[in-house]
């Protein structure tokens, strides 16, 4: 038999450079895309669903004379050097690295097998459609149907972008009992010695169909196959990073519910990820923000607190209807949790955290869509990258799309309310209440009597505000104030004349002499923007990147002129910290316009307001104190502060 490199003339075609649409969806990060996809494809491909599919990562080195046909793959590089030359810097970069790779006497190499697999079914006639036609040969082409996981046909690119020489080799060994093995080179479209333009992918192969080979291909000589299922070959595989703790980050992150449940065991080199390990793994990783999240939800699979809701049965216009029990949501309550809730499908693998559902439940949850239809429509929403729901992408009704999104929010909305919120409640006793009364030794601090001197702060602070008050303009509302109101009703249940949401509706008119008045906000510690200073020579501030712990409770204290009044008490002593305040909102924040603020602790020094960013300095741990924000929006909102460290 006669095996070749076949690269098909383009014929009139396009012509493709090494830019790659399907691996620029991936690039960022190669290991995680790859354990992703790789791990998707095959619990997708599961040939015996009581037991679980094993995927193998394995990295070794080969002679490079074991390359198949290596040969003819350096002259068609340097046929891509000849045609590229002085027309695409990266394309020549890439060219010379590939050649200088095949030029070497070892090649790494790794190897991903998947067992309790189907294999690449369809390999022997190579039929359209076909699970190996999908792999192989179609562009942005998928077979995978119902309950699946991907549905693009686009994360078999993941596998390239992780091949310096964009070349892999797959063999197969399917359920009717047929074994194959093909090459693959995803390279750039050249010019042939007979002057015709390639399209830029080859086959290894044994005919200008490039059909695939029968039998195994051996490039791991440690390694033979028993059993159904499929072999990928990534050659000259050279991470920067150390890939072994890389694949085993994307596993625990990816699949932890999937390998929890025992449908999935991963295995690495010398050790194995599966349902009797993966908790020790989890809670082995270092103490970061990350981390801690991912601990959260673990904690949530194993706990015995834990609540599981069934989504309810929902009905459509046109027939559309979900049955009850298609998804399923899991929420546990507790101390210092993300306040998240996971989002997954049928394959159990992370798709992204929805966040900012509620600012004062502490709690974590895990949906889980398992059903027929609901996985066919959310599949579709879903994006190439798998870490996002688009309803636009649901070509068939997308309105229809976004009431089914938005019921699934609502859900999960309402569920964390009624069932946490009533515990809350329960657990405020009046002590509480004195978080948001005025700092005593402020009232202290004057030799005027209290009350005298309340009433006469009161007077001057109205007499100023008649004076230098200048009547609001009545702003026509635009789409950006209608679409923000929609969220709020829509999304959080609060309606546009605040009827959820804030904790009062009294008018707020002052805090003592020396903290929080109305005519100056900022009070003693207010910086003047327009003065003079040492601005200019301060450095500029790298933003942490995690929060630190705070507890936190806000009250309303004048609706109309959006002031809220915010009592923090951090966990950690700051020198310079900002306060980041949004409103609650869905896969995305909603940052607060904030025009005013002050605090009512002399000790704590408010150095400027940016945006939705207060900063400030000089904070002690444990020690509680005021702050009153006034924002640009007249009506109640649902908001979430988190503090870091500058």
């Amino acid at each position: 038999m006669s095996t070749f490199w076949n690269f098909p003339a383009a014929v009139g075609g396009m012509i493709n450079s090494i830019n790659n649409a399907g691996l620029e969806t991936f690039r960022g990060n190669a290991i995680d895309s790859l354990t992703r996809e790789i791990c998707q494809n095959s619990l997708d491909a599961v040939k015996d669903k009581n037991k679980p599919v094993v995927v193998e990562f394995n990295s070794f080195s080969m002679p490079i004379n074991n390359f198949p046909r290596r040969y003819e793959l350096i002259n068609v590089f340097k046929l891509c050097k000849h045609t590229w030359e002085g027309h695409n810097r990266k394309s020549e970069d890439f060219i010379d690295h590939a050649l200088s790779i095949l030029g070497r006497s070892e090649m790494k190499v790794l190897r991903i097998s998947d067992f309790n697999t189907k294999g690449l079914e369809g390999a022997k006639e190579g039929e359209l459609g076909s699970p190996w036609s999908s792999l192989i040969k179609e562009a942005g082409s998928s077979n995978k149907e119902g309950d699946s996981g991907g549905s693009f046909g686009i994360g078999k690119s993941a596998p390239f972008l992780n091949s310096n020489l964009r070349t892999l080799f797959y063999s197969s060994f399917d359920t009717s009992g047929y074994q194959s093995h093909i090459g693959v080179a995803n390279i750039m479209s050249f010019m042939k010695n007979d002057n015709q333009i390639t399209l830029g992918n080859g086959y290894y192969t044994q005919n200008n169909q490039s059909s695939a080979i029968p039998g195994f291909l051996h490039l791991d000589e440690n390694f033979q196959r028993t059993e159904t299922g499929t072999d990928i070959y990534v050659t000259a595989f050279e991470p920067k990073d150390d890939w072994e703790i890389e694949v085993k980050k994307s596993v625990l992150f990816n699949f932890f519910i999937t390998v929890f449940k025992g449908k999935l065991v991963v295995k690495i080199n010398d050790f194995e990820i599966n349902e009797q390990n993966i908790g020790q793994f989890i809670y082995e990783l270092e103490d970061n923000e990350e981390n801690r999240i991912l601990k959260n939800y673990y904690s949530l699979l194993i706990s015995n607190k834990t609540i599981r809701v069934p989504y309810p049965t929902m009905t459509y216009p046109k027939g559309f209807r979900f049955e009850e029990g298609e998804a399923e949501l899991f929420l546990l309550n507790g101390e210092d949790l993300n306040r998240r809730v996971l989002m997954t499908r049928k394959t159990g693998m992370r798709i992204f955290e929805q966040k900012n559902i509620s600012g004062s439940i502490s709690f974590t949850g895990l949906v889980s869509i398992t059903g027929t239809q609901m996985n066919n429509i959310f599949k579709q929403m879903e994006n190439p990258a798998h870490n996002e729901w688009a309803p636009d992408r649901y070509e068939k009704d997308p309105k229809l799309a976004k009431k089914v999104y938005a019921d699934l929010r609502k859900f999960i909305r309402d569920t964390v309310k009624s069932t946490f919120q009533e515990k809350v409640t329960d657990e405020m006793d009046a002590v509480g209440l004195s978080d948001f009364l005025p700092n005593k030794d402020l009232s202290e601090s004057s030799s005027i009597s209290k009350t005298e001197s309340l009433n006469s702060s009161i007077k001057a602070i109205i007499t100023k505000q008649m004076e230098k008050a200048t009547p609001k303009k009545t702003k026509k509302k635009g789409k950006d104030t209608k679409d923000f109101e929609q969220q709020l009703a829509g999304e959080f249940g609060i309606s546009p004349t605040g009827e959820e949401g804030g904790n009062g509706t009294g008018e707020h008119s002052g805090g003592g002499t020396e903290g929080a008045g109305t005519t100056n906000p900022g009070g003693n510690n207010e910086m003047d923007e327009k003065q003079p200073g040492d601005k200019g020579n301060r450095k500029e501030r790298k933003p942490s990147k995690h929060p630190v712990q705070i507890k936190q409770r806000y009250v309303c204290v004048d609706r109309n002129n959006g002031k809220y009044r915010f009592n923090i008490v951090p966990e950690k002593t700051l020198s310079r910290g900002r306060l980041v305040f949004s409103v609650v909102g869905e896969q995305s924040d909603y940052d607060l316009p904030i025009k005013a603020a002050a605090t009512d602790d002399q000790n704590v020094a408010i150095e400027k307001v940016n945006s939705n960013t207060i900063y400030l300095n000089s904070l002690q741990k444990n020690k509680g104190f005021m702050v009153v924000v006034e924002i640009d929006y007249s009506n109640y909102c649902v908001m979430e502060v988190e503090l870091y460290e500058d």
